[in-house]
């Protein structure tokens, strides 16, 4: 199974591992939130207070999961048999080319917005996530400006959005 991208992982190893990778990303939004401007107005809060509060309340039901995911090891054994033994024991399918390319196209649209415009960028993402999936790669590209032009017209022209456009005009009414 390993040569299309999906291995498995044992449930405990992979709900500890999520956890920490959920508590590591806590710390370091919440230290780059410290960089935030103070408030303009006295006695406000800045605009890093409803973020902190949101970071430190993450953290700390992370921080219950990494103790619950400790002390339910350690405290009670499960019969070989039970349920419960066997729902744990299950390894869990993770697909990680998908992940890898789903965190890279994510990465790569906040990006591409500022250096090449909504267009391409939107257009170019979805037909990387698409490719995979659908039959052929004229499909993909069809669905891939679909998808683009329907954002546009949702977003720009019937909402007002403001999107970092670069070829198509924002001033298109219907």
């Amino acid at each position: 199974m390993e040569e299309r991208g999906i291995v498995n992982i044992n449930r405990g190893v992979a709900e500890v591992v999520t956890a920490l990778v959920v508590l590591a990303a806590v710390i370091a939004l919440f230290v780059n939130s410290l960089s935030l401007p103070p408030s303009p107005m006295r006695g406000y809060p800045g605009p890093g207070f409803i973020p902190r509060i949101i970071l430190l309340f993450t953290g700390a039901f992370a921080l219950l999961w990494l103790g619950r995911l400790y002390l339910g090891r350690g405290g009670r054994r499960h019969d070989p048999g039970s349920p419960e033994a066997e729902a744990e024991a299950a390894p869990v399918v993770f697909e990680y080319r998908d992940f890898a390319l789903a965190i890279g196209a994510g990465a790569l649209f906040a990006v591409g917005l500022d250096t090449v415009g909504f267009e391409v960028t939107c257009v170019a993402i979805t037909f990387a996530l698409l490719y995979p999936r659908l039959d052929s790669p004229a499909m993909s590209a069809v669905a891939a400006v679909a998808t683009m032009l329907t954002i546009y017209l949702v977003f720009v022209l019937a909402l007002g959005v403001s999107i970092p456009l670069a070829f198509l005009p924002s001033y298109i009414t219907f």
